[in-house]
């Protein structure tokens, strides 16, 4: 975590990466099998052209002296996935967890348009609910039939907000019905998945 986190930093600092965060699912909150995916390492890229040209900055031995850090430990992967942001909302409240939604909209472009009329209608009731960031993506890899495409999150500052929102409130209290009876009808089979996690490190 300690070393992760600086080279993380140095890395924003450098230019190589816009952020960086680590990601520990909160257990006890679905099915028992799907808790077998429980760290998320998730890295932004200030464009595609960034993304294309990444370079490798995490080595603890150059830096530190220290070998590789995950040597000894049984680590099963589970894939690589890039997104696109194409909508986002962020404040200065330090959000502790964060929601992560993927689904199968009927249309893509007019689920988007409608997620964007959602969260303007939000974005002012944000930091009073504790939300400190709302964001969303379109998956570009991998191109799967079977992963939804769209994706959503939603950060807040503590896990009684973050339930709440689960319940329609928090910073959505205010949303017009008639706006989310039309997500209803976009997300004819709701969430495809909804996960919680911690953050466990991030960037600046």
């Amino acid at each position: 975590k300690k070393y992760g986190a600086e080279m993380a930093q140095d890395a924003v600092s450098d230019g190589l990466i816009q952020g960086r965060a680590v990601l520990k699912r909160v257990p006890g909150m679905g099915k028992v099998e799907d808790e077998k995916n429980n760290y998320l390492w998730v890295t932004i890229y200030e464009s595609p052209k960034k993304y294309a040209n990444r370079k490798s900055w995490f080595n603890t031995e150059k830096k530190y002296g220290i070998p590789g850090l995950f040597g000894g430990i049984d680590i099963q992967r589970y894939g690589s996935f890039v997104y696109k942001t194409e909508k986002r909302y962020d404040n200065d409240l330090n959000a502790k967890y964060i929601l992560f939604n993927w689904t199968f909209p009927k249309n893509l472009n007019s689920a988007m348009e409608l997620a964007d009329k959602i969260s303007s209608s939000f974005k002012s009731d944000m930091k009073n609910s504790g939300m400190a960031s709302w964001g969303m993506a379109t998956r570009i890899i991998p191109q799967d039939s079977d992963l939804a495409p769209l994706f959503f999150w939603d950060a807040y500052e503590n896990m009684e907000q973050m339930i709440d929102h689960l319940m329609y409130k928090a910073a959505i209290k205010n949303v017009d019905q008639k706006l989310l009876a039309q997500l209803q009808e976009e997300l004819p089979n709701g969430w495809d998945k909804r996960i919680i996690w911690e953050f466990v490190a991030r960037t600046n």
